[in-house]
């Protein structure tokens, strides 16, 4: 048979990225604005982000990303009440359909969550440079990192815009992440449920035992749907929530550290302390010297 090749058509295609970055603000963050000649996209990881896109002054939810066309002035901060995380990145391309999905707030769907991640963690392993250091202005490379980080991060990117230019098109806005989309499997619909009741009980003092009877699930259904899922267990999962609430209520400057510690639901200020070393690798006096650098 006569073979022929068909070349594959890349219809949006990033040439290079200037920076990556996953920052954890304080709750009065302020960040004075630039402009420049390339894309930019923010997400607001946890908390509302307060961005300005040229004249307009934007609200970004939790779980919306917003692209800044080229030669755009933008500036980020904080709502003042919540101390709000981000992710933030920016890429050359000359795909014209970019214009497409610039200049307003997105929601994203849980498959673009994953791909957000994906360039952070990718990120993380491709370049040395610290992804929460707003003052970058080079990524530079790890020395011996893992084959193909840096074009996973550009195939992260491209699948990323590619996904929210063709929901734009399917209903001529930005559709509701939740449509279109098959039903997940019942595992996964579980696991939602029960971090989300995990999360929005994360001041309080529950055990497995409390899950296991709101969930009706045995122990052992439990540990195996959070160790395929999650990579650990549920309990230790719900500490790193009350980590990551913890570093929030440091970052917002209301409660000293032994009020956050009972707040959370901890025995002690010193099992707070060991805990919050254990998950973050810094003492809760480490990090908030450490989130203060972040304030611009």
């Amino acid at each position: 048979m006569d073979y022929k090749k068909t070349t594959l058509r890349q219809d949006l295609i990033v040439r290079d990225v200037i920076s990556i970055h996953y920052f954890e603000y304080t709750v009065d963050f302020a960040f004075s604005g630039e402009l420049h000649d390339f894309w930019e996209v923010v997400y607001a990881d946890k908390n509302e982000l307060v961005i300005t896109a040229d004249a307009s002054e934007i609200l970004l939810p939790q779980g919306s990303l917003f692209v800044h066309k080229p030669m755009e002035f933008h500036n980020v901060r904080g709502n003042g009440v919540h101390a709000p995380n981000s992710v933030i990145f920016s890429f050359s391309s000359d795909a014209p359909e970019l214009y497409e999905i610039a200049g307003r707030p997105i929601p994203c769907t849980d498959q673009e969550k994953l791909l957000l991640g994906q360039i952070v963690e990718e990120g993380r392993l491709a370049f040395s440079t610290p992804l929460g250091d707003p003052y970058t202005e080079e990524l530079i490379r790890r020395e011996n990192s893992l084959f193909g980080c840096e074009e996973l991060i550009g195939n992260a990117i491209s699948a990323l815009a590619i996904s929210l230019i063709r929901r734009s098109r399917k209903k001529g806005v930005v559709a509701d992440p939740a449509e279109g989309y098959p039903k997940r499997r019942m595992d996964e619909v579980r696991l939602r449920e029960i971090c989300s009741y995990l999360q929005e009980n994360v001041e309080k003092d529950l055990s497995s035992r409390d899950v296991l009877s709101v969930f009706s699930l045995s122990e052992s259904s439990l540990q195996k749907l959070f160790q395929n899922k999650v990579g650990m267990g549920a309990m230790q999962y719900f500490q790193r929530l009350k980590i990551d609430r913890a570093k929030e209520l440091i970052r917002e400057k209301k409660l000293n550290f032994s009020e956050i510690s009972e707040k959370l639901g901890f025995s002690s200020i010193h099992y707070f302390s060991r805990r919050f070393k254990a998950v973050s690798g810094m003492t809760p006096s480490e990090y908030a010297a450490s989130v203060k650098s972040i304030s611009l």
